[in-house]
């Protein structure tokens, strides 16, 4: 008997949705559409039916991209089991590091709302024209996928930079995740993490009109830890620069969850793959967790799903007590 091809294809990694599961291996999901509270597998969050099936670049192997995700995928679960997600200080060598920032990237641009993005044309103009030199039928769907087919592949940014398939577009955003944020993890303490199908979930700074800052992008990786990458100017704290100031009076994301890793270099001059970032894990407690919780909740499109009832129900009631929010979650209130 053949092999049956996978077909729930998850923008969120399934080994980062099992670490949400109860004791009976099921999380609690609340479902928007249907506003109900429901116990799911996790292997039916967060998916979609053949999400990265393409049988026009790779009709030999149709679900190719979805193949080289799982592999990737595999990497990265090894390396958070060993060497992050337990651990009280966390020791990364340049080479993890770097393939740990690519696969953060990744998840940003093989998300749902991307997938949306680039299906339904949703572009301005000047995007547009770029990514028409590299996909002149205006097949944009298209142009993710063989995108992603190759990203899947990258453990290093030499080698996105060096892609002919890749738009300067994505070299861009790949660059200035590296460039212009800097790693930090943390524990919660007083409630939990939940976890929404907006993955990673930003802080973000309104310079003007449709423009806006990120200051900060979390990506929980269980219901205590979570991984966040910070602005650049989080390290340098310059209360009275007339940009970075206001910027980092506006963040409610502070104190040691931003504190620096500690770098041990091998030599000095040279990049050496072995170079070593030493990461404290920090605490942040109740008030901060409702925080952090609140902008996922803000912005879910699809669920959210969390590990334990009582450990997120500050944060529901506290998110439903604001008045900027773009929706409530007032039922599932309700039932917690």
């Amino acid at each position: 008997m053949a092999n049956q091809e996978p077909r729930k294809h998850h923008y969120i990694p399934r080994f980062i949705l099992k670490n949400f599961n109860d004791d009976n291996h099921q999380v609690n999901y609340w479902n928007i559409e249907k506003n109900e509270l429901e116990k799911r597998n996790i292997k039916s969050v967060f998916m979609n039916i053949d999400m990265y099936r393409d049988e026009e670049l790779n009709e030999d192997d149709p679900t190719q991209i979805e193949s080289k995700f799982s592999i990737f995928e595999c990497e990265i679960a090894e390396l958070i089991a060993k060497k992050i997600l337990d651990k009280s200080e966390i020791i990364l060598t340049r080479r993890e590091l770097e393939k740990l920032r690519i696969f953060a990237t990744l998840l940003s641009f093989r998300s749902n709302l991307r997938m949306e993005q680039y299906k339904n044309d949703q572009f301005d103009t000047s995007t547009r024209e770029k990514l028409l030199k590299f996909q002149p039928d205006g097949n944009f769907e298209e142009l993710w996928k063989r995108e992603l087919d190759v990203l899947a592949t990258c453990r290093s940014y030499d080698e996105i930079q060096k892609s002919e398939v890749i738009d300067p577009i994505i070299k861009l955003d790949f660059n200035n995740d590296l460039m212009g944020y800097y790693m930090t993890f943390v524990d919660a303490r007083g409630g939990q993490f939940l976890l929404s199908d907006i993955y990673p979930t930003l802080e973000i700074f309104p310079m003007m009109p449709s423009v806006n800052i990120h200051l900060h992008c979390m990506f929980p990786l269980s219901p205590t830890r979570m991984l966040l990458l910070n602005h650049i100017m989080f390290k340098n704290k310059d209360d009275r620069d007339p940009i970075s100031g206001p910027m980092i009076k506006m963040s409610q994301i502070k104190g040691d969850a931003i504190v620096p890793p500690n770098n041990r270099y091998k030599s000095y001059g040279t990049l050496n793959p072995d170079d070593e970032y030493i990461y404290k894990v920090r605490k942040v407690y109740a008030n901060d967790v409702e925080y952090i919780n609140a902008l996922f909740l803000n912005e879910t499109k699809v669920g959210v799903i969390f590990r334990e009832k009582d450990r997120i129900k500050s944060s529901i009631s506290s998110f439903n007590r604001r008045t900027d929010t773009k929706q409530t979650f007032d039922k599932l209130e309700e039932m917690l």
